[in-house]
């Protein structure tokens, strides 16, 4: 049994903290990771572990839209704040309208996560499986290269948008599709502006990512004392690691350089491939 050192779990937490927002699927690289660094945990251990990271990314996630988050739930419980002087500000109304088109695209990520929970968490073994959606990943990517330019802002989306991108989130529950990747790239399809769509997809990603791990905090119990100090590592590399990557994100998103990643998630996809092929 592979044994889960100080130096793996921050190695993974960083991999975590990086994948989670950049568009090449944290859920994928762990389970390749894992593979690949002989990490094998009895009973929930891996899932508890995954938990645990996950739990460090919504941290980060937190710290960067905390006002974003604070306006969505003032302006939706009918006591909105003053946002503060910059041109990211989000009014009364454009916050309200964000927490319910939040709110519309958790549904697809509810329904289908409950509904195929134990298929999901059989993919989380599976390499294999995660390095050929890596490859899938590459291609949503790829293609956003050429979507035009229809920007669509927080008060001309609608509810099928929301719905829509939803979707795409629910999908990446699959180790190896990119959350980030799939719901960016599904707002940028339908005509998002280039800033909404990134914000709206990190946003939608703050309940998804607090719902599952509420969902599988009974998995938490899996893991021994003689691990905790290299678990409370990894999540605290993934939580600093993931802040930095969720402000780079926003930016490369902006100046148009998304598409780039594909190229990486092919590489990736094929040198996993080849790996457990002909490698010992």
């Amino acid at each position: 049994m592979g044994e889960l050192s100080i130096a793996k779990a921050v190695f993974l937490g960083a991999l975590q903290g990086a994948t989670e927002f950049l568009p090449v699927s944290s859920s994928g690289h762990l389970v390749i990771a894992q593979k690949l660094l002989g990490v094998e945990l009895e009973g929930g251990g891996l899932v508890a572990l995954d938990v645990c990271l996950h739990l460090g990314t919504l941290v980060s996630l937190l710290a960067v839209f905390w006002r974003d988050v604070l306006r969505i739930l003032a302006a939706m419980l009918g006591r909105p704040i003053s946002p503060a002087a910059d041109n990211e500000g989000l009014s009364a109304s454009d916050a309200r309208r964000l927490g319910y088109f939040v709110l519309m695209g958790t549904i697809p990520a509810v329904i289908i996560g409950f509904s195929l929970k134990d298929f999901f968490e059989s993919l989380f073994h599976d390499a294999f499986s995660a390095a050929v959606m890596l490859l899938v990943t590459g291609a949503i990517l790829f293609g956003t290269r050429f979507v035009r330019r229809h920007p669509v802002d927080v008060p001309r989306m609608r509810w099928w948008h929301a719905l829509a991108v939803g979707l795409a989130q629910a999908l990446a529950i699959v180790p190896g599709i990119s959350r980030s990747g799939s719901t960016i790239a599904g707002g940028l399809y339908l005509g998002l502006d280039r800033s909404l769509a990134a914000r709206f997809a990190f946003l939608l990603a703050i309940p998804a990512i607090g719902g599952a791990a509420i969902l599988q905090a009974g998995d938490l119990a899996a893991l021994s004392h003689d691990i905790l100090a290299a678990v409370a590592a990894g999540t605290f590399v993934s939580a600093v690691v993931g802040f930095v990557c969720v402000k780079w994100m926003l930016s490369i998103v902006k100046h148009r350089h998304f598409s780039w990643f594909a190229w990486y998630c092919w590489a990736a996809g094929l040198f996993t491939m080849g790996y457990l092929f002909f490698g010992s």
